[in-house]
């Protein structure tokens, strides 16, 4: 029979485990405050390789998870699960098709859209939905033109905007900079001195070519005489 004292020390010594689990999950309860699951479709690329889409969703997918303000689900955690269901999230565009993606991997929002290029401008369409209702949260639309570093620029603020957070100041004041060098002109031909010598040069040439025709002219072979004509015996 276990002596009653030893009985209490035992309880007494689990309560401070208790405790620090009761705290750690007072703890993640409280980090999950004001956030919420999302995931990101890779996106549409029109215009440009599906390669090149998929790398600026991944930059997209960075600047998510620096806003603080969603849990994540990183691509390889998204391809895994999709892969033990047997599902391909490529060609997947559609709003049944991403929402259904998004029940298989138990987040509250997907976020999909695409990327495109027309002439020497870009296009950025974003839509993030609620995966139990299928209702649309948020949408931002985005038109660019220049190099690509200033489209990086555009989606990272992209990313702010579309969970309703204002981008960081850094962010906005490098957007506002490369707006105001514009897009890369293309070089100019350099023009002579002067400005005026394909004139100089056209002179030189008529003069050449009336030189010419005076000198064929003046040693042209002189045309024999005729012949005086013959008087009668």
């Amino acid at each position: 029979m276990r002596h009653p004292v030893r009985k209490n020390r035992l309880i007494w010594s689990c309560i401070p485990l208790w405790v620090l689990f009761g705290t750690v999950g007072l703890m993640a309860q409280e980090d999950l405050n004001g956030k919420f699951t999302v995931a990101v479709l890779d996106f549409e690329g029109r215009g440009i390789s599906q390669q090149e889409a998929q790398t600026l969703t991944d930059r997209l997918s960075s600047e998510l998870a620096n806003t603080g303000a969603v849990i994540l689900v990183e691509r390889n955690q998204m391809n895994e699960i999709l892969e033990e269901q047997g599902f391909q999230q490529s060609g997947c565009t559609s709003a049944e098709c991403a929402a259904e993606v998004g029940a298989l991997l138990g987040v509250q929002n997907m976020i999909s859209g695409s990327f495109g290029k027309i002439g020497n401008s870009y296009t950025i369409d974003a839509k993030m939905f609620s995966v139990e209702t299928g209702a649309t949260v948020k949408t931002v639309s985005k038109t660019y033109k220049g190099e690509i570093d200033g489209l990086i620029t555009e989606i990272e603020i992209l990313a702010w905007e579309i969970v309703d957070l204002k981008p960081p100041k850094a962010l906005l004041e490098k957007q506002k900079s490369l707006a105001a060098a514009g897009p890369a002109q293309p070089a100019q031909p350099t023009a002579r001195k002067g400005g005026g010598g394909w004139k100089l040069w056209a002179l030189i040439g008529a003069a050449a070519v009336g030189g010419g025709a005076y000198f064929l002219l003046a040693n042209k072979a002189p045309s024999p005489l005729p012949e005086p004509p013959t008087l009668p015996n």
